[in-house]
This record gives C-alpha cells, sequence and structure tokens, in this order.
C-alpha cells in the first residue's frame, strides 16, 4: 500500500488544481520523494493538505485560526476561491480484506462551513475515514504526517501523550477504535436495558392484576358454562313435570267436566220426567210449595257454589302467583353476616386480650360464632330470598268464609225442606209410589251432580294451579335462557338427567352467588391483558437480548483488551530495541530506552489512599531515557537542541522500522541537523524507504540527494503556490 496522488484546489496557497504524482523507483522501492523550494513558497502547505484530507479537526496542527483559513483567501492578483478539496490516491496491492484496490479519501470545505467527505465518490462521515485509514495502518495524528514542530513535540509530550502516540504507532488504533465503539455500544446497550426493566416495572403489576382479572373471567367463563348445563337440565326437566302435570289436570277436567255433564243429562231427564208425571197427576199445593221450595234452594245453592269456586280459585291463583323461585342470597345479606361474624370474633379477641374468662360469655360468642357460620354456609349452599310481605288479600277471605256461612245455612234449609217432602211421601205413599220413586231418583242424582261439581271444581282449582305454576317457570326462564318460549321444549326433550330437580337447583343457587361474587368484567380486559401481555414479553424478549448483547461485547472488550496487551507489549519490546539501536547508529554509541509509566495509586496527607489502581491495568504513559556517549544525562529535557532533534529521528526512525506505515510525511523535521548528522538522516530514511514510502519537506541537500523524485514549490506576484517535478533517476 502506497500513497500515488495527491490533488489541491483552492487549499490555502494552491488556488488552481495542482497534483503530485509518488511512484516506486526504478529498483520497485517505495522510495524517498522531496518537495523543496524557498521559505514561505507553500511547500509545508503540502503536508497540512494529507494531514486535512485524513480528518484532521485541530486548526493548531493545521496552522489555522478558523476553519476557512484553508481556504485559498485571495490576493491583489487572484480572487479567493469558494472552497477547498484535497483528493489523497491510495493505492492497496497487500491488505486483501480491503474491499478497494484503490482507495480515494476526498475532503470538500465551502465558505459556508458545509464540509464533505467521501472514500471512491461516496459520501461518508468522519468516523468512516478514521476507521479506513486505521485499518490501512496509516496514523491520522501522528507520525504518519510529522509537520513542523512536532518532532520536538514527542519529546516533550507527557508520558500519556506519548502512549497515546507509541500505541498508534504500534497499530492498536483499529483495536482501539473498535473497543471505544464496543463500549459505546455497552453503555448503550446498558441504557437501553435500565429503560426496559423501568417500563418492564411499570407494566408489571398492571399486568398481574390483569392475570388475575382473566383467570376470574376464564372461572367465569367455566362457571357459566356449567350454570348453563345445569339450567338446561333443570329447566327442561321442570318444564317437562309442567306440562305433564298440565296434560295430566286437563285431561282430569275434561273427565270431570264429562261426569258432570252427565249427571246434568241424568238430572235433567228425571226432571223432565217427573214434570210430565205431575202434569198427568197434578201434586198437592203442600207438595208443590215443598218442590219449588228446593229447588229455588238449588238454584240459590249452585250459584254460591258457582261464586265460592271462582273466589276459591282466584285465591289459589293468587298464592301460586305469590310464590317466588329460589334466588341467589343478596350480596347485602351477605356482606351483613359477614359483619356480624367479624364483630363477633373482635368481640372474643378482646375478651381473650383482656385475660378476664369468662367461660359462660366465652362459650355464648363461641356458639353465636358457630350458628352465624352455619347459617350463612347454609344459606349459601340453598340462598333465601329476601323476606317480603305476602300476606292474602283480607276482603276475598271474609267473602269466601261469608259465602261459605251462606252455604252451610241453605244447606240445612234444603235438609229441612227434603225432610219434609220425606214425610209427605210417606203420606202419600200409597198414591204416588211411581213419583216418589223419581222424585228420589232425582234428589240421588242431584246430589250425585253437586258431587260432580265439587271435584270439578277442585280440578279447575288443580288446573289453575298448574297453569299458573307454567306461566311463573316460563316467566323465570325468560329470566335466565335466551329463547326461552322456543328452547324449553328441546330442553324438555333432550333432559336425560337422572338427578332429582331438587338436587340441581341448590347448585345453579351456589353457581349464581358464586358469580355474583366474581362480578362482571369488561370483555375488554382480555384485549388489554393481550396487548400488555404481549408488550411485556417483547421488553422480555428484549432485555434478554440486550444481556446476550452486553456478554457479547463485554466479551469483546476482554479480547480486544487482550489483543491490546499482547500486541502493546511485542510491539513496545521491539521498538524499544530498534529505539536503541537507531539512537547508538546516529550518536555513534551512547544509550537510550523506552520505560513503562504506571499509574500510582492517590493517597492523602496521611498517607491512606484515596484511589487504588486496577492490578489489571496497564501502563499509563511512556518515558524516554536518552544518553548521549560520554555524558551521564538522562532526563531529555538537559539535552541541546541538536541532541533532541537526533533522539526524536531516533525515535521515529525505530518507529517505522517496528510498525511501517504506508506512507509518512516529514516535514522539515531534519532542518536542525548539522551537514553529518544530516547524512546520516538521509542514509537512515533512505534504508526504511523499502518498506516505507516518504515524502519529505526539506532543505537538506543530503536528503534532496537521496530522492529519486523532486518537487519545486515556487510563488509568483499572484500569491499562488506553483509546482515544479524532477525525477531525478532520469538525470543520472
Amino acid at each position: 500500500m502506497y500513497l500515488r496522488r495527491l490533488e489541491l484546489q483552492g487549499f490555502k496557497t494552491f488556488a488552481q488544481k495542482t497534483v503530485l504524482e509518488f511512484e516506486p523507483d526504478s529498483d520497485g522501492r517505495r522510495g524517498l520523494t522531496g518537495i523543496v523550494g524557498p521559505n514561505g513558497s507553500g511547500k509545508s502547505n503540502v503536508a497540512d493538505a494529507a494531514r486535512w484530507a485524513m480528518g484532521e479537526q485541530s486548526l493548531k496542527l493545521l496552522r489555522s485560526k478558523k476553519s476557512e483559513d484553508v481556504i485559498f483567501s485571495g490576493t491583489d492578483k487572484k480572487p479567493r476561491a469558494g472552497f477547498a478539496e484535497v483528493n489523497m490516491t491510495i493505492v492497496n496491492d497487500d491488505k486483501p480484506d480491503l474491499d478497494f484496490s484503490e482507495i480515494v479519501i476526498t475532503r470538500r470545505l465551502y465558505r459556508d462551513g458545509q464540509s464533505e467527505y467521501e472514500i471512491n465518490k461516496q459520501s461518508v462521515r468522519l468516523t468512516d475515514v478514521t476507521m479506513l485509514l486505521a485499518q490501512c495502518g496509516i496514523g491520522q495524528r501522528t507520525y504518519s504526517v510529522i509537520g513542523q514542530g512536532m518532532v520536538d513535540d514527542i519529546l516533550s509530550a507527557s508520558p500519556a501523550e506519548r502512549k497515546e502516540f507509541f500505541d498508534e504507532a504500534a497499530g492498536l488504533k483499529p483495536f482501539q477504535l473498535k473497543r471505544q465503539s464496543s463500549e459505546n455500544k455497552l453503555e448503550a446497550t446498558k441504557e437501553n436495558l435500565r429503560q426496559s426493566d423501568a417500563v418492564l416495572k411499570e407494566i408489571g403489576p398492571r399486568l398481574h392484576s390483569l392475570e388475575r382479572q382473566v383467570k376470574r373471567l376464564e372461572q367465569r367463563d367455566a362457571l357459566d358454562e356449567e350454570l348453563k348445563n345445569l339450567e338446561a337440565q333443570y329447566y327442561g326437566g321442570t318444564w317437562k313435570q309442567l306440562k305433564d302435570l298440565l296434560a295430566s289436570a286437563k285431561q282430569k277436567h275434561e273427565k270431570m267436566a264429562q261426569e258432570v255433564a252427565k249427571a246434568s243429562s241424568a238430572s235433567e231427564a228425571l226432571e223432565a220426567e217427573l214434570n210430565k208425571m205431575e202434569s198427568a197427576n197434578p201434586p198437592s199445593d203442600e207438595f208443590r210449595k215443598i218442590r219449588e221450595n228446593i229447588d229455588a234452594l238449588a238454584v240459590q245453592r249452585d250459584k254460591l257454589r258457582e261464586k265460592q269456586m271462582r273466589l276459591e280459585a282466584s285465591r289459589e291463583v293468587a298464592k301460586i302467583r305469590a310464590e317466588k323461585p329460589w334466588t341467589p342470597l343478596p350480596l347485602s345479606k351477605i356482606i351483613e353476616s359477614i359483619e356480624d361474624v367479624r364483630v363477633k370474633q373482635e368481640d372474643l379477641l378482646k375478651l381473650l386480650e383482656a385475660g378476664k374468662v369468662d367461660a359462660g360469655k366465652l362459650k355464648q360468642i363461641v356458639e353465636d360464632l358457630n350458628r352465624k357460620v352455619t347459617d350463612l354456609v347454609a344459606k349459601l349452599q340453598r340462598p333465601a330470598p329476601e323476606p317480603e310481605s305476602q300476606a292474602s288479600d283480607p276482603s276475598l277471605e271474609k267473602e269466601i268464609s261469608a259465602i261459605a256461612n251462606e252455604m252451610l245455612g241453605l244447606n240445612e234449609k234444603i235438609r229441612a225442606a227434603q225432610s219434609g217432602l220425606e214425610e209427605w211421601n210417606k203420606r202419600e205413599q200409597g198414591q204416588r209410589t211411581h213419583i216418589f220413586e223419581i222424585q228420589r231418583q232425582l234428589s240421588t242424582r242431584r246430589q250425585e251432580l253437586q258431587s260432580a261439581e265439587r271435584r270439578l271444581s277442585e280440578v279447575a282449582v288443580e288446573l289453575a294451579r298448574a297453569e299458573t305454576k307454567r306461566d311463573g317457570f316460563l316467566e323465570e326462564a325468560r329470566a335466565h335462557i335466551e329463547n326461552a318460549d322456543s328452547r324449553l321444549d328441546q330442553l324438555a326433550t333432550a333432559a336425560t338427567s337422572n338427578e332429582p330437580l331438587e338436587g340441581i337447583l341448590p347448585k345453579i343457587t351456589k353457581l349464581r352467588t358464586q358469580l355474583e361474587w366474581i362480578g362482571g368484567i369488561d370483555p375488554e380486559v382480555m384485549k388489554e391483558y393481550e396487548d400488555t401481555k404481549k408488550r411485556f414479553d417483547d421488553l422480555n424478549t428484549q432485555v434478554e437480548d440486550l444481556v446476550k448483547a452486553m456478554v457479547s461485547l463485554e466479551t469483546i472488550i476482554k479480547e480486544l483488551d487482550l489483543t491490546i496487551t499482547e500486541r502493546s507489549k511485542t510491539s513496545f519490546r521491539r521498538m524499544n530495541f530498534e529505539f536503541g539501536n537507531y539512537f547508538k547508529k546516529i550518536f555513534g554509541g551512547g544509550d537510550a530506552k523506552l520505560i513503562e509509566v504506571f499509574e500510582e495509586p492517590e493517597v492523602n496527607e496521611l498517607g491512606e489512599v484515596i484511589k487504588a489502581v486496577d492490578p489489571n491495568a496497564g501502563p499509563s504513559g511512556v518515558d524516554i531515557q536518552a544518553t548521549p556517549p560520554g555524558k551521564r544525562l538522562k532526563a531529555i529535557s538537559l539535552l541541546s537542541g541538536g541532541e533532541r532533534a537526533l533522539v526524536s529521528i531516533a525515535l521515529i526512525c525505530a518507529i517505522m522500522a517496528t510498525n511501517p506505515s504506508p506512507f509518512v510525511v516529514l516535514d522539515e523535521v531534519d532542518a536542525a541537523l548539522d551537514e553529518s548528522n544530516s547524512a546520516k538522516f538521509a542514509e537512515i530514511i533512505s534504508t526504511l524507504a523499502d518498506k516505507t514510502q516518504f515524502v519529505i519537506i526539506t532543505h537538506n541537500r543530503a536528503t534532496m540527494g537521496r530522492a529519486h523524485i523532486l518537487y519545486g514549490v515556487t510563488m509568483g506576484n499572484d500569491g499562488v503556490s506553483q509546482l515544479l517535478s524532477v525525477k531525478l533517476q532520469n538525470l543520472k
């Protein structure tokens, strides 16, 4: 991988489009390209352009005060540019894991502040550029582009800043970026997990409440289904019994009506015969009066009996209608009974807490409690309706009683009249034997008719009672069974249960009581429960996924830490060796080494540890010790300016040898060197050019002599930098 081309347009003093081509030398080495020119010609802007294209954000390193300073500001002879653009073309010939054979990184800045980044003409973010450069092994802010003054900055930097420089030089930047990205994802995952846990804690109690309601709803559905089955058995069986009872009552009524009609016909026939015989042999006035009296009393008695039957039927119907079917024990009565039990329990508790145990009073309270609980259980198993007045109509009872008394008087009168008739019959027996026999038969028939009418009245009352029961039952069935009028016959036909109906009814009332206790639940509760349950399960799944992601991220971080630690140790040992080696080459002896600095625990004035140090933590910084030959100095700050420059160059060379970068841009790093050391520097750079491509901005002749391409930068009267190029290998 090497830098092929650098295109500048509108960047600082390069107002016009300027292209720098970097090609390997004739031997195929990455080579060394020199950029020369007088002071102020703009040659250092080439290094700034490379740094800016790689995403540099520090205006200080770019030698600017504000971002638009990188755009050509114009001169008296040249108008200012509207934007600055730098294209860096990198050839990928040794990293097959990258998807590009050629990478073109573009950065563009407009005067309105709009900034753009592109990779191969595709718009990207700065993060994408940074990650790609890290994968290429190119440092954005460290040794890939070393500007003026940065050489000495490496030495004067703090151990922590120096460690960052060495980490990037060791190729740890991609792993550190991945670790930082993993840490950010881990923190975001933890935050999402906290939010999810908070939502779960919020909807958890609501879900439990909905679960209880749904269970009650499911219980109610089961009880309701059982109740429907029992109601079908009870109402079907009862309806069948009522139909049989009504059919039997109708059959008896019809039979008795036929007997009454038969007795009435026989009585009417005898009366007709008697009237005929009396017409032929007129009876005496005494007999006629007795007969008329008996007939009148019979008519009066029949009217009273008819009225009595009607009133008695009305009374029976009223009694039947006053009867109510069993209903569940009202909730008010249940609460009242439970409250009584609670009061008794409190009395018992107070009595026991007082310590003064009265056996008699204690026994009475326990008996009352037992009685109330037993009574409540009995009522719940076979509930009774709320008490209500069912007294009969006093006027109806009074009228029935008066008719009964009047009937008794009429019967006495009829018996007296019949006794008179019998006495008259005995006196006239010889003369009217046949008429007397007819009269006796007529009296017997009338008694039979009266008896038949009485039985008919009783059957009519029984029929009325059956019809009233049917109507009352039908009304009750309509309250509990849908389409009762049309379904009762079907239920009666399907009723096959051998269980007594009296045993089914308590079960029905008990189920109705349980359903009343459960109460009504909005059907929307089920939908709300399903939605809440789905949301809870989704959140739970998300939490599980987040936990798995946390474990995975923590594993990745641990693996990256292990990789970074191992590579850092290996790279540090090698870099330390190369640093000492190059130091000796440059100085002709002496000793130099890199020292790892570890964080010390913080202590207070009393020597107590305020902040402990993680024993697994690596070094927090890197220190440098350098002792030139013939001296005992170790501190970098005690070295001269030239010695510091040589130490910096030795350090840079050690880095290049340890982890070669695809290319390095050096901006006048050899400015402080004398002629002898400049030659050593040029020789070392030329040796390293086998592995790393160098672009050196220099005034040093020895360095120029090692370059195979030389670019000259000049500036005309218009204040615009211009470029001239020479391939030195063509001149040899």
